[in-house]
């Protein structure tokens, strides 16, 4: 969540209060068809709902690890319908928001947001962030074997196999340059946890019009492009290799430290009003399904904005660009005066869509490979998207129930894992199909009271409309 506040109600602060204290063992919920929270080609396979306080998710063949506010924990998911809690790394983590894995060293990353480097309910202003490194192989016994901190915290990915992380996010703060709206990534070689070697430069510099903003988190493609979200677009980098590099016309070899820029730019406010983009993901694997509409892969590009605002017409969006006309650096080249714009096919949100009773922001969403997403949209809750034709988003399936809190949406096995602050874990069976025709019977929209992080009350409080930070 880029504004380093958790959303929800008062009796919902009470109940993640309790599960920051401890985690207990985990019972999954027996299968349940969901008529009146879902759509019918959803079912829910299992619910862990001591998992409250849940943030993010990731994987490890069939392991799964979640990080909490309370510590990250690890389930054997062989079995989806019986999740079986295997071990704890317990810890206050604010926030860590899309945790990641080296899959082939068997570590995980945790990130440390400067803003909460504490506990999430006792924020402070601090100069640093941090990163844990953790070995997870043997899942019942997840151990530390690094730390070091670092300009940044808010999320950390990995680039180059993990051989190195790119650690982006927050806003500006103590001990940083006046001109800064934001902080920008730092990347660090981790291939020996115990003695990280940090990049000697950050990246993603004057990212928003020409000022150094607020660099969110990063996602890479498949084709090792690390796309990095924030305050005013996405825009792309090779991070090995050589390419052409279009500020310099020069062919050059790209590294972790110094990556050859790609593609991508800025975002409209028209199409969104914050300009704030969340994550991002591009399709490359050859086996995904090509987007209609005469579109090659490589040039659309997804996105979600978050912009938490009780106002329906200014909700983050869940956005589709066409990436041509910004392969030639247009992205960075003179920007600040040319304030260039990617060209968007289409946005979406869940107003007057069947299965919703109002606006929320969208958040992070993964691919199943054939055109089908799974988006977060926090209180309204999983929504099943078909973009196999880019300019043309449709719903074709939802899962929200009442006390909805979902921050993400997982792929994995063929099912979808949901990270939900208020629910916990929750393992979903989609049958839909791209192309699918779904019944639209949307219910009258209602205003959603928003919450944000208040540094004063440390806790909850009724939040105004204010920049996605």
């Amino acid at each position: 969540m880029s504004q380093g506040g958790m959303r929800g109600r008062g009796a919902i602060s009470r109940r993640l209060g309790a599960a920051c204290v401890a985690a207990v063992a985990c019972v999954a919920a027996p299968a349940t068809a969901l008529a009146a929270d879902s759509s019918s080609n959803v079912r829910r396979v299992a619910s862990i709902p001591e998992m409250r306080a849940a943030i993010s998710i990731n994987f490890i063949g069939r392991t799964m690890f979640v990080s909490t506010v309370h510590g990250v924990h690890s389930y054997d998911v062989s079995k989806p319908e019986r999740p079986r809690r295997l071990g704890s790394w317990p810890m206050y983590i604010w926030e860590n928001e899309d945790v990641d894995v080296d899959r082939a060293r068997k570590r995980l990353f945790v990130s440390r947001d400067p803003r909460g480097f504490t506990t999430p309910a006792t924020p402070g202003v601090f100069p640093v962030g941090a990163v844990h490194v953790l070995d997870v192989s043997d899942p019942s016994h997840l151990r530390e074997i690094g730390f070091f901190t670092l300009p940044a915290g808010h999320t950390t990915t990995c680039v180059n196999r993990c051989d190195a992380i790119w650690t982006a996010g927050p806003v500006a703060g103590v001990n940083q340059p006046s001109d800064w709206e934001g902080r920008p990534v730092f990347a660090t070689d981790v291939r020996d946890p115990a003695n990280p070697k940090p990049c000697p430069a950050p990246i993603d510099m004057r990212r928003n019009d020409g000022v150094t903003d607020y660099a969110h988190d990063v996602q890479v493609d498949s084709a090792g492009v690390a796309w990095v979200s924030g305050a005013g677009g996405v825009r792309g980098y090779w991070t090995e290799g050589r390419h052409r590099n279009p500020l310099t016309g020069r062919v050059e070899r790209a590294t972790a430290c110094k990556p050859v820029p790609y593609a991508g730019s800025g975002t409209p406010e028209k199409a969104t009003p914050s300009r704030f983009m969340h994550n991002s993901f591009r399709e490359q694997r050859s086996g995904s399904s090509r987007p209609r509409a005469g579109l090659a892969r490589k040039r659309v590009l997804y996105a979600t904005e978050e912009n938490i605002s009780p106002l329906c017409s200014d909700s983050g969006r869940f956005t589709t660009y066409d990436l041509k006309g910004t392969f030639n650096g247009e992205g960075w080249r003179n920007i600040a005066r040319t304030h260039h714009r990617m060209r968007v096919l289409d946005t979406w949100t869940p107003e007057d869509q069947e299965g919703a009773a109002g606006c929320s922001s969208s958040h992070y969403f993964s691919s199943r490979g054939d055109g089908v997403f799974a988006n977060a949209f926090y209180e309204q809750g999983v929504r099943f998207l078909d973009v196999s034709h880019p300019r043309n988003i449709r719903q074709i399936g939802w899962y929200r129930p009442g006390d909805s809190n979902t921050w993400a949406a997982y792929w994995h096995g063929g099912l979808v894992y949901v990270a939900d602050l208020q629910r916990g874990v929750e393992v979903l069976r989609f049958t839909g199909r791209p192309g699918a025709r779904t019944r639209v019977a949307a219910p009258p929209a209602r205003p959603v009271r928003f919450m944000r992080m208040d540094p004063a009350s440390a806790y909850l409080c009724p939040a105004r409309r204010e920049r996605p930070r």
